[in-house]
């Protein structure tokens, strides 16, 4: 496959055209285009449709014949602890040290969560993603911002760890917090209140890489109070609000013994449910949840591997298929990748899927993947499909891949296929990834900066 710059005629003048492909458009009708086409202007989809009639309209600056290669929106990770993707090897090391992962965070310098960063950046492009959301856990958010326009990847990013009650942590999440760590946190309520949307300057911009949204940490560190201010200005600004809930079902089931009723229901009941809140993990939702959740159109971030662990563990309740099938926007995440790469990410939702006894189709996932993660952050009017007027966000696969089978594009490529099948990634438009390389990374470089980060990150905490 090859890029082809053109003369311009009397056609309809576009940037790109991208033809010979197959689309997955993930759009409402979930429409396959077998000889399709994508035009691009100015960085938004201008139209898509077939190859005869996209190219007898429209003349290009630039042409890429895909070669009958499968085109899909690109992926998007709901949920990464960004500057902790240097970490996924750490956790492992640390057992018996009495060393924990919040030693780590706590040492973590602003070079150190760029170094993290750009290599999660350099890794997610490479995999087919183009975009990622952080929740909160970043000290330094100007640091892992300017990783967007130094890689072409979008960032979605937040106030760093509002909480009013962070010793909730510690009490049932101890390997994963330390004083020094907490002491990082906002010490009172008045000053989680004065984080609350500090990073929603970075929506000025409407086209911007980086957008901001409103989150809490949750898992019981957010009174009810703060909960409420942080639902009210979400709404205000008409941005999306998530926080973490329901990770570990012991403590959520503990909580919602102290209501008496579900959680949802509570929430529900004082009218804390709506479609601009999304909660992460969810591993604990009742049957007669599903509907709450659907009628408020709540946002569930699905974090397939933290849902095996507590299905392990007994007490979980598995229900994201489910809920997807209701109507809810269930998005696909990564959390902190330490046994699966990124693009391995869809098999581990099929396996996840099939352990809470409902599988999901190929096409259920490339939708989560894609239309699905971007509606947990609010961005679906956006992105995640391949529509009319949407951001030019897409991925084109090599066509002569094992995995390309052609019968179930959707399972090949958003379940099977890894990223030696991923030829070119395009972001707002612009061509980032070129012959499954990043065109603006120098690999040694970032690979090199990521070691030296952990090196320095080990000694300071003590870490052999």
């Amino acid at each position: 496959m090859n890029m082809v710059t053109t003369d311009i005629g009397e056609k309809q003048v576009c940037d790109l055209v991208v033809h010979n492909a197959v689309l997955l458009t993930v759009d409402e009708a979930d429409r396959v285009i077998a000889n399709g086409a994508i035009a691009v202007r100015d960085g938004a989809i201008a139209a898509v449709g077939a190859a005869h009639d996209i190219l007898a309209r429209y003349n290009p600056r630039q042409f890429l014949d895909a070669g009958g290669g499968i085109v899909h929106p690109g992926f998007i990770d709901a949920h990464v602890h960004i500057s902790q993707y240097t970490s996924r090897s750490a956790l492992s090391c640390m057992e018996g040290t009495g060393v924990t992962m919040g030693d780590w965070k706590s040492a973590l310098t602003p070079e150190d969560e760029h170094a993290s960063a750009a290599l999660a950046a350099m890794d997610y492009l490479k995999s087919g993603y183009t975009g990622f959301v952080d929740p909160g856990t970043i000290f330094s958010p100007d640091a892992v911002a300017s990783v967007a326009e130094e890689f072409g990847i979008r960032i979605w990013l937040t106030d760093p760890y509002v909480a009013d009650a962070g010793v909730e942590l510690k009490k049932h999440f101890p390997e994963l917090v330390s004083d020094s760590f907490l002491a990082r946190w906002p010490k009172n309520q008045e000053e989680a209140f004065r984080r609350l949307g500090s990073q929603l300057f970075r929506n000025k911009e409407r086209n911007s890489l980086v957008r901001a949204f409103i989150g809490l940490y949750g898992e019981g560190t957010d009174s009810e109070e703060l909960f409420r201010a942080a639902f009210d200005l979400a709404r205000q600004h008409g941005v999306q609000m998530q926080e973490h809930l329901g990770y570990s079902p012991l403590p959520y089931r503990q909580r919602e013994s102290a209501f008496g009723v579900s959680m949802m229901q509570h929430m529900s009941e004082e009218g804390l449910l709506n479609g601009h809140v999304t909660f992460v993990h969810m591993n604990a939702v009742h049957g007669g949840d599903v509907p709450i959740l659907a009628a408020h159109e709540v946002g569930i971030v699905w974090c397939p591997y933290g849902q095996l662990q507590m299905l392990g563990r007994g007490g979980a309740e598995g229900r994201m298929v489910e809920l997807h099938r209701a109507g809810v926007k269930v998005g696909i995440a990564s959390d902190i990748p330490r046994a699966v790469h990124f693009s391995g990410l869809g098999s581990l939702v099929a396996v996840t899927a099939a352990a809470t006894g409902l599988a999901a189709s190929g096409r259920e996932i490339l939708r989560m993947r894609t239309s699905g993660s971007a509606a947990t952050v609010g961005a679906a009017s956006e992105i995640g499909s391949l529509e009319v007027g949407k951001r030019a966000d897409f991925v084109v696969r090599r066509p002569d891949v094992s995995e390309n089978l052609g019968r179930d594009y959707a399972l090949e490529f958003a379940v099977i296929a890894d990223a030696n099948s991923i030829e070119f990634v395009f972001v707002n438009g612009e061509c980032v990834v070129s012959q499954g390389e990043v065109l603006r990374a120098d690999d040694h470089a970032v690979i090199s900066r990521a070691r030296d980060s952990v090196r320095g990150l080990a000694a300071r905490i003590g870490l052999a």
